[in-house]
């Protein structure tokens, strides 16, 4: 950490405007996780970050290999070395000598360090070699094996820490890339656009700012969502549009012994399979679902632990629930036609009400506890660790012919509206 400790003082090498990391681009110069990615609305200096770290420590370790990559070479020459060239080298640096950016494979410092930039479009010689850290531009755009592939490529151990930093603008939360950053594989910061200085100084929006961010202001729907607030959010026609992560997810959601009730809610299920790629259940799975809520004494519903299985037993999956060590619930709502389930939770001594109402009416409920009030209080909150939760809620969709909901990934938002309808008038 040493050779970063001055992360948020200037960076000590000359340029047009001195570099100042602030907000999340601090962090991001502290942190050495393996994998790091600056997820963030557009504007909030992600790519800058990024760059000023890499040629920071090509600065600073003599005979350091840095990589810049993209999803292609073409792509990153209009973006990356753009960034690079006219706001971290400085004006005059002897490091622009040489090709031009879309012909350019590398740029040699003095030190004997390197920093090779090239596209996984035409992956030959960069994946041929080894580095000490690797940026990429626009994460998303790159497939699951692409970014795996890198990781094998950190190890030339010159640096104290070997890194793979990227940025990227949010996607949907059912992208390989979120789903990696709720495992501990991969580290997720999130930018804000009060992280840069040329939009917001000193506690107040300059001018840029205010200009930049009304031209956000005046996109709409998901494009809105994702790069002027920052969110992971599926496209249009998801049943439930106001919900939002982070904006509902937090780690807040966790279990307060005194708290508040413990409930479930159960949707039953058996078959089914979990997609490798993603670790998500397919599409056409259908898992038994258990979500454990707790109902705060303030009215909140926070469900902070869930637990999905197929090709399970009701009895040895109730057996599983009850040993995570929670209390046992005062009760659980389950479908009105699981009667072998609900048979099960009475063998336990788990007293169940039937959830069946109408699904829109519903539907309207949750959607009820789920957005913001007028003071910006939501009524439902969700622990980070529902990770099949997350993904389904951002999923589950309306067919477009019929105007109803799709059956797909539909397990824990169903169990979930059942909850909410039981609790509609407390």
């Amino acid at each position: 950490m040493n050779a970063l400790a001055t992360s948020t003082q200037t960076r000590p090498s000359p340029s047009q405007s001195p570099y100042t990391a602030h907000g999340t681009a601090a962090e991001l110069w502290r942190n050495r996780a393996p994998e790091i990615v600056v997820s963030g609305p557009a504007g909030t200096g992600k790519s800058r970050a990024c760059l000023e770290k890499l040629h920071f420590c090509a600065l600073k370790y003599a005979g350091m290999r840095g990589l810049i990559v993209r999803k292609t070479r073409e792509s990153l020459s209009e973006a990356a070395l753009v960034t690079f060239e006219e706001k971290v080298l400085p004006a005059y640096s002897p490091l622009k000598d040489g090709p031009r950016r879309n012909f350019r494979q590398a740029y040699h410092y003095p030190n004997r360090s390197e920093v090779v930039v090239g596209g996984l479009d035409k992956p030959g010689k960069i994946m041929s070699t080894e580095y000490d850290m690797i940026y990429v531009q626009e994460a998303t755009e790159l497939e699951q094996e692409d970014w795996q592939a890198l990781t094998t490529r950190l190890r030339n151990n010159v640096i104290p820490y070997q890194q793979l930093i990227a940025d990227c603008n949010p996607d949907a939360p059912t992208h390989w890339l979120w789903v990696r950053a709720q495992s501990t594989a991969l580290t997720m910061l999130h930018s804000r656009h009060e992280d840069n200085p040329r939009l917001y100084r000193n506690g107040a929006w300059t001018a840029e700012g205010l200009s930049y961010l009304a031209t956000l202001d005046r996109l709409t729907g998901t494009e809105h969502q994702r790069l002027r607030l920052g969110q992971w959010v599926q496209a249009s026609g998801i049943v439930y549009d106001v919900w939002t992560d982070p904006g509902n997810v937090t780690t807040d959601a966790v279990y307060i012994p005194g708290g508040g009730e413990v409930l479930w809610g159960v949707d039953d299920g058996y078959s089914g399979a979990l997609d490798a790629a993603t670790g998500q259940y397919t599409a056409n799975s259908h898992p038994r679902v258990f979500g454990l809520y707790q109902l705060r004494h303030d009215g909140t519903i926070v469900r902070f632990a869930e637990s999905y299985r197929t090709q399970t037993l009701s009895e040895q999956h109730i057996a599983d629930v009850l040993a995570l060590g929670y209390p046992a619930p005062e009760y659980a709502v389950v479908d009105s036609s699981a009667a072998e389930l609900r048979g099960r939770l009475q063998e336990q001594g788990i007293g169940s009400y039937g959830g069946t109402h109408p699904v829109e009416e519903g539907i309207k409920v949750l959607r009820r506890f789920i957005a913001p009030d007028a003071n910006g209080r939501r009524r439902f909150l969700v622990h980070p660790d529902c990770v099949h939760f997350r993904a389904e809620m951002a999923s589950y969709r309306y067919d477009n012919a019929t105007g109803k909901p799709v059956k797909q990934f539909d397990h824990g938002p169903d169990e979930a509206r059942m909850i909410a309808w039981k609790l509609r008038y407390e």
